[in-house]
């Protein structure tokens, strides 16, 4: 080989080296092939978020209960029927061990449990003093139904787990809300 077909070869393979590469990210970006979802979180994302103040809340004295009470913290909603049965006071119990796992950051999040009808649980207010027992019969704000709804101290109810969800993925969600969060 001449030392021209030489230097012809390495600029060519200097060239795609370079191009090549760059040429395939475009069509790929342009094309959305193999482009990741960005979605870190593990609860479904409320968009719009409903307002906690259309759901009309009342303590065991059927008086109105805002935002205000939990002193503009986070809120972690469990939406359930009636009457609190086995799987609602497991989901329970599951909520106030995130909660202790939240370690330093746990005095930022307030958990409620709200029932669209009955009496105050005695053997919960017992065993959970903490949590904070409701009443409400506006649960059309709630869109997906029974389950556990993120509230944001601005009064957003932004996020949703189902009934059976899975502690570390909400536990995982809420230490990143907390990291990122200036507020509450």
């Amino acid at each position: 080989m001449s030392a021209k077909k030489t230097n012809r070869f390495t600029l060519y393979a200097v060239f795609g080296v370079t191009a090549v590469p760059l040429m395939i990210a475009i069509v790929m970006y342009f094309n959305l092939w193999a482009v990741p979802d960005g979605r870190t979180n593990f609860g479904q994302l409320l968009l719009p978020p409903n307002q906690l103040q259309q759901v009309q809340l009342l303590d065991e004295n059927e008086m109105p209960w805002s935002q205000e009470e939990a002193e503009k913290r986070w809120l972690v909603v469990y939406l359930t029927s009636n009457n609190c049965d086995k799987s609602c006071q497991e989901a329970t119990h599951l909520l106030r061990q995130i909660n202790i796992a939240l370690g330093k950051e746990a005095h930022r999040v307030t958990r409620l449990l709200v029932r669209q009808t009955g009496v105050l649980n005695a053997q919960l207010q017992q065993e959970y003093p903490a949590l904070i027992q409701l009443t409400s019969s506006v649960t059309e704000v709630f869109k997906k139904g029974q389950g556990i709804y993120l509230v944001d101290p601005l009064g957003n109810i932004m996020m949703y787990y189902s009934k059976d969800f899975v502690g570390k993925e909400l536990l995982k969600d809420l230490k990143k809300l907390l990291k990122n969060s200036n507020i509450g």
